[in-house]
């Protein structure tokens, strides 16, 4: 399926992309953030979109007001109707004008709150609803699912496990999965071996980067454990330097620190 480029998106295009999404509302995913300044780089006349469209993640993301009480309501009523009886074009008239004229002002203001919430519940339901960008597979107690991601890479997810990816991957998307729990990689073979173009798996303490290989990811609340089956892969962890792996070594990550498996 044809997706046109970031640079033709309009500001309510990228508020809709996942990807844009996830570097607005996830400043420290390294990766994100560094593929959408390097983007910003070779596309300078995309600024000002790009900026609105922060905007309205911004907005939509912001609680909304609580409602108010039956109290609030009267008092909030009565300062209307003292307000509409004090001014200058508004007094001269007769009170059923007047009255006409509050609701008007009342009828105005509620137009445009529903405005605003239906356009906030249509740009989730286009996010999340059935259409949406991101692909999220979870398996249950007992189950084993097998995947076959956008690129040819195949994933074998354990039970109780989930992996999150962009359901359509192009020149212009990492090749990434986000995964909880424990997952095979069988990562097809790129012919651009750029870094922009590495594989790469995140779990909450670090993030897997291979080019074609095979491995398995095992997060657990006290550790991640890898485990290489061919090929080589780069590790990365936070704020250090990349450790490569190679085929048949396995790894535990303990509070950000490497310590070979036997």
């Amino acid at each position: 399926m044809y997706k046109k480029p970031y640079s033709a998106y309009s500001a309510e295009e990228f508020a809709l992309d996942d990807l844009f999404v996830r570097w607005v509302k996830h400043p420290d995913d390294e990766e994100v953030v560094a593929y959408w300044h390097l983007w910003l780089t070779n596309n300078p006349h995309c600024n000002q979109t790009v900026e609105l469209a922060r905007k309205i993640i911004q907005t939509a993301a912001q609680p909304s007001l609580p409602a108010l009480s039956s109290d609030e309501v009267s008092t909030l009523w009565g300062r209307i109707r003292v307000s509409l009886q004090t001014m200058e074009d508004v007094r001269p008239l007769q009170p059923n004008v007047r009255t006409v004229v509050g609701w008007w002002y009342f009828w105005r203001s509620v137009a445009a709150a529903l405005g605003l919430v239906l356009l906030v519940g249509w740009a989730v339901w286009m996010q999340y609803g059935p259409n949406q960008s991101v692909r999220t597979i979870s398996t249950r107690s007992n189950q084993i699912q097998f995947i076959r991601l956008p690129d040819n890479s195949s994933v074998k997810l354990y039970p109780n496990s989930s992996v999150k990816y962009a359901q359509r991957w192009t020149d212009e998307t990492p090749r990434a999965v986000w995964l909880r729990g424990e997952a095979d990689f069988s990562v097809a073979h790129h012919s651009d071996t750029s870094a922009a173009r590495l594989f790469r798996v995140h779990v909450t303490d670090l993030t897997v980067e291979a080019l074609g290989t095979m491995f398995r990811v095992r997060e657990q609340p006290e550790c991640t454990r890898i485990f290489m089956t061919s090929g080589q892969v780069n590790l990365v962890l936070k704020e250090q330097k990349s450790l490569r792996l190679k085929s048949g070594d396995s790894v535990e990550v303990v509070a950000g620190q490497v310590q070979p498996l036997p």
